[in-house]
């Protein structure tokens, strides 16, 4: 039978990190794997019963931000073609 509690107090690896990882990241020994899970019919994973997130969403202002981008060269775009037919039609 596996002992969970003995499990999480040995997650970690007791050599320090290299030193090019971020602060407070340690690598996980052996026993520590064991933690590690996938969802039988989604596939998702998962560490000692939590969702490993994956994904980062834009927050507000850097939506806001791509939007006024987008909208900005479509309007250039449309200058552009603008022109140009303006300066081919004699």
């Amino acid at each position: 039978m596996i002992d969970w509690d003995e499990i999480r107090k040995n997650r970690h690896v007791t050599e320090p990190s290299p030193p090019t990882w971020p602060i407070g990241v340690k690598a996980i020994s052996l026993s520590g794997v064991t933690l590690l899970g996938v969802h039988e019919s989604t596939g998702e994973l998962y560490w000692d019963g939590q969702a490993v997130v994956t994904e980062r969403r834009l927050a507000n202002y850097e939506r806001r931000l791509a939007l006024a981008v987008t909208i900005a060269t479509v309007v250039m775009a449309v200058i552009e073609v603008g022109r140009a037919a303006h300066w081919i039609t004699p």
